[in-house]
């Protein structure tokens, strides 16, 4: 699907960035601490959850006051200020009641208000967050063996602060932290330091942290009168289980769900979809976990040589030549109408609907890339492949274009004969490189260079 449109909604004085999206019941998502509308549509980890969710409901998130697009704040916002944030953008796009279902300390926020206004709240999903400080006293009773260490206040502030130390420009600590089982992927890690970027800078963000370490809902927890669940990852590091389970265990007639994971961000970890078929049946859905034999076009890219380029220009330096390398994949693939299906180590791997638009795309991209001092190999292939609800690919389809890469020339876009066949008379220009045997896959393969030009005889 592409990206919805950013809209703004006016609280008062400020406006606030949201976006809807999907059909179904109304669910309005409260996002966390790190948010940006438009650029976390940017990265398959991320939007695989907002296009399953979208499936399922009518999706609504907002930027909060004083982060992503939404205006910044000159004084710290009152809990009757947040709240009247998630009414304006209720009220702007119509919504009377809704679904509502926070993050982290957009939780905190759904629970406030949920309390000061049930009226519009159908049901509250609370995702790995925290309660009222007056709460905290009990929690160790709570801590089960087994649990990841704890963090008081104090040390979860101070783990921030390391995060703020590299924001926007290595987000490798706040990976290790918090999304552990991303670790390793450079890929995504380059991404996220973009996201922080365009959430805040870092003294708005730190001014944002502050008010939410003082945000304080006081006895909302044991006022909730709408159905409630609380679910938690198990090994959440940020925010200990054991806050989830004393919630679960305060607010009248909650539902407590722990989930097997140790990301405080739910949407990056494997197993993402355990949390988000929860609220969807919370809410009166039935998730379906489906999957659409259809036609695609394969594309995988591969740099040539970054191991030794990587050690000649440096860590920081080399960080930042492969984020323009991101940057300037994903945005000519989204151009091109594809889909970054996922990052391969220094590539990439999409999907387009015609064979045209994926090779185009494919030569643009080495040129852009080229003339970025980046030299790619790249195979593509044509095909029936099996499209996953949760955003991954595949099938022969996929696994052929991929052999294509590997036999790919340095510098060069290669094709299968499917491929060359499907775009004969076009203006592509394609000179053959012979036939091969390509690894799990039955027969010989005639393989094709692809070039901008005429097309070949």
């Amino acid at each position: 699907m592409t990206a919805p449109e950013v809209r703004y909604a006016r609280s008062g004085d400020l406006r606030l960035a949201y976006q809807q999206w999907g059909s179904g019941p109304s669910l309005m998502v409260i996002p966390d601490l790190i948010s940006n509308v438009e650029v976390i549509w940017e990265h398959e980890l991320y939007r695989r959850s907002l296009e399953y969710l979208g499936k399922h409901m009518t999706c609504v998130i907002f930027d909060k006051r004083g982060i992503g697009m939404s205006d910044r704040f000159e004084r710290a916002p009152t809990v009757e200020e947040r709240n009247a944030d998630v009414l304006a953008v209720m009220d702007t796009v119509g919504w009377e009641k809704a679904h509502v279902m926070g993050q982290s300390e957009g939780a905190a926020m759904g629970l406030s208000f949920a309390v000061d206004h049930p009226d519009r709240v159908e049901t509250l999903s609370m995702v790995n967050t925290f309660p009222p400080p007056r709460y905290v006293p009990r929690v160790p009773g709570f801590i089960r063996e087994g649990d990841p260490p704890i963090l008081d206040r104090n040390g979860i502030y101070e783990h921030f602060m390391r995060v703020l130390e590299t924001w926007g420009e290595d987000a490798s600590y706040l990976v290790d932290w918090a999304m552990p089982s991303q670790i390793g992927n450079e890929s995504f890690t380059r991404w996220l330091a973009r996201l922080e970027r365009f959430a805040a800078s870092p003294n708005d963000f730190k001014r944002q942290l502050d008010n939410i370490m003082e945000f304080d809902a006081g006895d909302a927890p044991e006022r909730v009168r709408v159905p409630t669940q609380v679910l938690h990852v198990a090994g959440d590091k940020e925010l200990h289980v054991a806050l989830g389970r004393l919630l679960g265990d305060v607010i009248p007639g909650a539902k407590f769900v722990e989930v097997d994971g140790a990301d405080h961000f739910f949407w990056t970890m494997p197993n993402w979809r355990a949390i988000v078929d929860e609220i969807i049946t919370f809410t009166g859905g039935k998730p379906e976990r489906t999957t659409e034999r259809r036609f695609g076009t394969v594309l995988f890219t591969d740099i040539v040589d970054s191991t030794r380029q990587s050690v000649s220009m440096g860590d920081a330096a080399w960080r930042d030549v492969m984020d323009g390398h991101d940057r300037t994949a994903r945005g000519l693939i989204d151009a091109y109408g594809g889909r970054v299906v996922e990052s391969t180590g220094d590539g990439l791997l999409a999907v387009f609907d015609a064979p045209s638009l994926g090779v185009q795309c494919g030569l643009e991209l080495r040129e852009a890339l080229r003339g970025m001092g980046l030299e790619i190999r790249a195979g593509i292939h044509a095909g029936e492949i099996e499209a996953l609800d949760d955003g991954r690919i595949s099938g022969i389809a996929v696994n052929l274009a991929a052999r294509v890469e590997q036999h790919a020339t340095n510098g060069e876009l290669w094709t299968s004969s499917t491929v060359r066949e499907m775009l004969l008379g076009g203006s592509t220009r394609f000179e053959d490189r012979g036939e091969f045997e390509l690894k799990g896959v039955e027969g010989r393969w005639r393989l094709f260079a692809a070039s901008g030009g005429q097309a070949s005889g």
